[in-house]
């Protein structure tokens, strides 16, 4: 064997042991690779929680109907004439007794006047006509006669003063004119509604029960309100409830009253009242967003301790009476129980949780919250 050939002989052997060689040390490599790339540690997952209580739930239903004041008249023409003075404009406030409009009184008052010239006539006539009877001068019949002719002349004059008084139309109580049927010049006949006014001091909700509602609404019953344009919660109480059902509807009729002294509240919208029903006491009433529904059943979370991390862990439960963002739980939850309120979508059974938020309210809000949502929950 030639040198060369020595030297090729050599290059192969060596190349011959550095495969195995390569492929061991692959193999070493990715046995170290896949060490290093075990399991990634759990997060936390950030939750806020509220300790469940026992405590007191009062249970509402609502109604809802339009509003109008307890005291409203469309006031009509008594008399036939045109309407010659217009006192008070639209949306004006009125006393009781204020004339609002007047009609052509020149012909009544011309008939007043000749019924009381005519009354006072009679008037001296029968006093005569006594004295005279009292003398014996003149029968019983003719003293009857006079006293009937007196009180024929007495009462033309009332009619005569009334008529005349009728033509100009006077405010029944003290309101606001929101509403003019009329204008100056126009010819009015009896009957016709002229103008419109309101009360605005006090207004009542009209509204229907069903016959499961009825025996929990008592007049003097008190109603938190809430008016369509209005922010604020008012408070009515009822006024009126229907003894006969209506026949249509099968409903029950029932008025609430709410006070409006300063004006502020305008009828003809839609109002909702909240009407207490029942108090429950002593239940454990939890946020209706807390509760999860699936395929398994309604279930919660709860967090437990192990003394060196917290875990979530579901149960399962059964509802009781809801109100609004509240639920009362009769089965599946104690007292001091540490129920999630927020984050909760998110976890599973025995999931590692970070405690960040603690609320003390039984809807489990804090102070932070939007206000839309305190609004919602309250």
């Amino acid at each position: 064997m030639n040198f060369w050939q020595k030297i090729n002989t050599v290059e192969m052997k060596a190349v011959f042991w550095s495969v195995p060689m390569l492929g061991l040390l692959f193999m070493v490599g990715g046995c170290k690779e896949e060490e290093k790339s075990g399991p990634a540690p759990e997060i936390p997952r950030n939750v806020r929680i509220v300790e469940v209580k026992p405590g007191k739930m009062i249970e509402y239903f609502e109604v809802s109907g339009p509003v109008a004041p307890v005291r409203g008249a469309n006031l009509s023409a008594q008399e036939s004439g045109p309407v010659v003075k217009l006192a008070v404009a639209k949306g004006e406030l009125v006393s009781r007794g204020d004339i609002i409009l007047e009609q052509d009184r020149r012909i009544l008052k011309a008939e007043m006047q000749s019924a009381a010239s005519n009354l006072e006539t009679q008037s001296y006539n029968v006093d005569k006509v006594r004295k005279l009877n009292q003398a014996g001068k003149i029968s019983r019949m003719e003293l009857l006669n006079a006293e009937s002719l007196y009180e024929q002349a007495k009462a033309m004059a009332s009619v005569s003063h009334d008529r005349y008084q009728r033509a100009a139309i006077k405010a029944p109580f003290d309101g606001i004119i929101v509403e003019r049927y009329v204008e100056l010049g126009q010819l009015v006949q009896p009957g016709q509604p002229v103008v419109r006014i309101i009360d605005p001091s006090r207004l009542k909700l009209e509204a229907y029960l069903t016959d499961e509602e009825v025996p929990w609404v008592l007049v003097g019953s008190q109603a938190m309100v809430e008016l369509a344009e209005q922010d604020e919660t008012v408070f009515g109480e009822v006024t009126w409830v229907a003894l006969e059902a209506d026949r249509m509807t099968g409903k029950f009729k029932m008025e609430l009253e709410i006070p409006n002294p300063q004006g502020h509240l305008r009828s003809g919208v839609i109002a909702r009242a909240r009407i207490q029903k029942n108090v429950l006491d002593g239940v454990l009433t939890i946020p209706r967003d807390a509760v999860l529904h699936s395929r398994s059943g309604t279930s919660v979370f709860v967090v437990r301790s192990d003394g060196q991390k917290d875990h979530a862990y579901r149960r399962f439960i059964a509802l009781g009476t809801d109100q609004g963002a509240l639920v009362t739980v009769d089965k599946g939850l104690n007292p001091g129980d540490k129920l999630v309120v927020r984050g909760h979508r998110a976890l599973r059974d025995s999931s590692l949780v970070n405690i960040t938020e603690v609320s003390t309210r039984v809807d489990g809000m804090l102070p932070s919250d939007p206000s839309v949502l305190l609004e919602e929950s309250q």
